[in-house]
């Protein structure tokens, strides 16, 4: 009896730990640029103090309120010092770039997010250093020990680089290897020192600084021989012994990788970090509202779902901004945001995608100066930033944003907290569901109590008829209430058999997110059992309506096909008469009667 309780005490730790390492799964992730986040000092530089005062705009730790945007993680793009405004050739690995504050205010920052249940997970850029790193400087000067940090040859070894670029680089009559450029040069994983170095780095930030885990950069291009300079066996082996050190000093500790490769090489990475970011599912959302077509998102998502945990995400530090690639269409913005929000992985916002923020090549106009406010520096700073601001700022801006319900701000923001507060939307399974209409992606997540379906038009369609049909996780049947949480509007449905069977309108790029809920009305009359019966349908100035089995509703609504209420009558009777006073087009019909509703195409000529 006593092994068989410990045996149970030992089952019961170890499903505890493996919880806890899926904390990220619930988490919505925020990168943030520092240099361009909040400036607190006056220098037109972002820094520690500018993002911890920031902090409540991601999440106030209060789940109750709505105010925040219920960021649950953030990822700061590399924070060492370095030569370069972007961070990426870093100079010290176990500091702080001098321009964004000292440690001590990095560590007043990090415990004031802990306190507000966000997590920080560091750029950590382990393929190669600036060079002017102390390492390079001793080892070009051919210091016997750090000459081997890096690699060195009489002369070039291969002509090209994995994307045709020069790989090997001159200095002191020698070459050395850097896979990006001349000022990053690689750091050579065949010496045991480097390793050595780099294992007591990432144990530096985790157990003595605190963060909660890393963005690892070009996590790809460790290894190199002869001509394979990218995928190497070391490599993979590397990354392993890596995530294994990482999980022992901290076993929450979170590790998502940069893996900029098809899905078939992400695959063989997956399981040497706890995600990698998925840039073919990003494409594939991308693609469907460009091109009114879902079906490369729909392949995408289906081999990640069934291959590996990973990242999403729109678009990044390293690509233009959706809202340019879009052409600030506020509509297509809502409908990848939707996409983005509601699918499997762990979700990704690039600052400022939630305010519509533009810029694209070269890299400096994509990571440009948040915009807080219409003000002549957009509330980044009181002095001129180190980057001009974005064109669109006086009216793309949080300020601005937030006061208007109908805003891509408002939309993100209702998006994440409905997220944070739905299983099946962050741990639930992905079932993709077929529709009539091939331009809108539906899909459904389910946990074993929890439904959703989520329908998103990719086109700019006005789509008067989208059916489809679906079974709940758990097989149940009978009538429900289901709840469309974006327009707050809801209406009966029944099974017949194990199946539900649904039809709705949808408007160019609308979103509708089906929540099920248990039917309010002991009474609540089969959608089978039930018609409405309009003529003339198409209308013009007058409808009559006949409802079967006597049934009497309470209230008629005629509402546009963007949720406006346009015209509503009350009566008791079931068979009506009504007039019309509106533009020919498609509108809803409701008919109320207590918690029940039910809809209606009406087209008016």
């Amino acid at each position: 009896m006593k092994r068989l309780f410990h045996f149970f005490v030992l089952v019961l730790v170890f499903s505890q730990k493996t919880e806890a390492q899926q904390w990220w799964q619930k988490a919505t992730g925020y990168e943030i640029f520092v240099r361009s986040f909040q400036d607190f000092n006056a220098d037109g530089k972002g820094d520690f103090n500018g993002l911890h005062s920031r902090l409540n705009y991601l999440n106030d730790g209060d789940s109750s309120t709505y105010s925040d945007l219920g960021i649950q993680l953030v990822w700061l793009m590399p924070i060492q010092p370095s030569p370069s405004y972007h961070g990426y050739d870093v100079t010290q690995y176990k500091a702080v770039n001098p321009e964004y504050g000292s440690m001590d205010e990095f560590k007043e920052m990090l415990a004031a997010a802990h306190q507000k249940g966000i997590k920080v997970v560091l750029d950590l850029v382990l393929n190669h250093t600036s060079n002017q790193h102390p390492w390079f400087v001793k080892s070009a000067a051919n210091d016997s020990f750090y000459r081997n940090f890096y690699r060195w040859e009489n002369k070039p070894l291969n002509a090209i680089g994995p994307w045709g670029q020069t790989v090997w680089h001159s200095k002191n009559n020698q070459y050395y290897y850097g896979v990006f450029w001349s000022g990053m040069p690689d750091l050579n994983y065949n010496y045991k020192p480097v390793r050595d170095s780099i294992f007591d780095i990432a144990k530096f930030w985790i157990k003595e600084i605190g963060v909660d885990g890393f963005r690892l950069d070009a996590v790809t291009y460790l290894y190199e021989e002869g001509n394979i300079l990218k995928h190497h066996p070391n490599t993979l082996a590397f990354w392993q012994s890596f995530k294994d050190s990482c999980k022992s000093w901290n076993p929450n500790t979170y590790l998502v990788a940069e893996v900029w490769d098809p899905q078939d090489i992400i695959k063989q990475y997956a399981s040497k970090f706890d995600q990698c970011f998925e840039f073919g599912v990003a494409g594939g959302n991308i693609n469907a509202i460009n091109s009114a077509n879902p079906f490369d998102s729909k392949t995408a998502l289906k081999y990640a779902t069934e291959n590996y945990d990973f990242a999403s995400f729109i678009t990044n530090h390293d690509q233009d901004r959706i809202a340019s690639l879009y052409g600030n269409n506020q509509d297509k913005l809502k409908a990848v945001a939707s996409l983005l929000l509601t699918q499997p992985g762990t979700p990704w916002l690039y600052y400022g995608e939630e305010v519509a923020m533009l810029g694209t090549k070269p890299d400096e106009n994509i990571r440009r100066p948040m915009q807080w406010q219409a003000n002549n520096f957009a509330g980044f700073s009181t002095v001129m930033p180190w980057r001009p601001l974005n064109s669109n700022y006086p009216q793309f801006n949080v300020s601005t944003l937030s006061t208007d319900p109908n805003s891509i701000f408002h939309h993100y923001r209702k998006l994440i907290h409905f997220r944070n507060q739905h299983e099946a939307i962050y741990k639930g399974t992905y079932k993709s569901l077929i529709g009539t209409n091939n331009e809108v992606f539906i899909f459904q997540r389910s946990t074993n109590n929890q439904d959703i379906v989520v329908m998103v038009n990719t086109s700019a369609l006005a789509l008067p008829s989208v059916q489809f049909s679906f079974s709940k996780a758990n097989n149940a049947n009978g009538t429900f209430t289901l709840k469309d949480v974006i327009s707050d509007s809801s209406f009966s449905i029944s099974s017949t058999g194990a199946f539900f069977s649904v039809n709705l309108p949808m408007q160019p790029y609308q979103t509708r997110i089906l929540r099920f809920e248990p039917s309010t009305s002991n009474n609540e009359i089969s959608p089978e059992d039930f018609q409405i019966l309009v003529f003339p349908n198409p209308a013009k100035e007058e409808i009559s309506i006949e409802l079967a089995n006597n049934f009497q509703p309470k209230n008629i609504l005629l509402i546009s096909m963007k949720g406006e209420v346009l015209q509503k009558w009350e009566t008791e009777n079931n068979q009506i008469q009504l007039k019309l006073n509106q533009a020919p087009g498609i509108y809803n019909l409701q008919i109320i009667s207590g918690q029940n509703t039910y809809h209606k195409l009406l087209m008016i000529h």
